[in-house]
């Protein structure tokens, strides 16, 4: 009687909350399992593929820091300035380069580089905004849309087709080891999926 209750309530959300995959913790040949949570939004800033921003070639390097900057943008409602930026700026860029772009644009932003400021990472996270980071020893910016206990989800400008699942500590290590970079802009984010 308990599983047809169970199964009812299943098929009555079926529309309430999403399917993700998540990887077990038994080894790496583990394959992914899908798990369904009711009205649970993961990732907490879960930005839709049309605005999703990807990487593109400019003057001769890649533009990931202003991709991730133009998708966190556009997730916050700020898509003029998303145009203008994606029109204005590309290549590379360094985190102080960057804050005085930000600054002659009148973008509200904050962020942090050196300091490992994981607080820093959570606040993006809880609040919705998300943040960029830096990955592979400095040289790329993803976008960190979610970040708990035990996961964080990345969605990487160069495969914004679908998110990334990491386990929190090696995460973190990793981001340590780039040199800790991360920036969020600083306006409204989407409403969360109702409750």
């Amino acid at each position: 009687m308990k599983r047809i209750i169970l199964a009812l309530l299943v098929l009555t959300c079926a529309g309430c909350g999403r399917e993700y995959y998540e990887w077990p913790s038994d080894g790496p040949d583990a394959k992914p399992t899908p798990v369904y949570r009711v009205n649970t939004e993961r990732p907490l800033v879960n930005p839709p593929p049309a605005i999703r921003q990807e990487n593109w070639v400019s003057n001769g390097s890649g533009s990931c820091v202003h991709a991730t900057l133009i998708t966190l943008l556009r997730w916050q409602g700020r898509y003029e300035m998303a145009n203008h930026w994606r029109k204005t700026y590309g290549s590379g860029e360094t985190a102080d380069d960057l804050a005085l772009k930000m600054e002659r644009e009148g973008i509200r932003y904050a962020y942090t580089a050196g300091e490992d400021d994981v607080d820093f990472l959570e606040w993006a996270c809880s609040t919705r905004r998300g943040c960029g980071i830096t990955c592979k020893g400095g040289v790329h910016m993803v976008a960190l849309v979610h970040l708990d206990d035990k996961w964080a989800c990345l969605l990487d400008d160069n495969a914004t087709d679908h998110y990334s699942w990491v386990p929190r500590e090696r995460f973190l290590a990793e981001w340590k080891a780039s040199n800790s970079w991360a920036v969020a802009v600083i306006y409204a984010p989407a409403a969360p999926l109702t409750q």
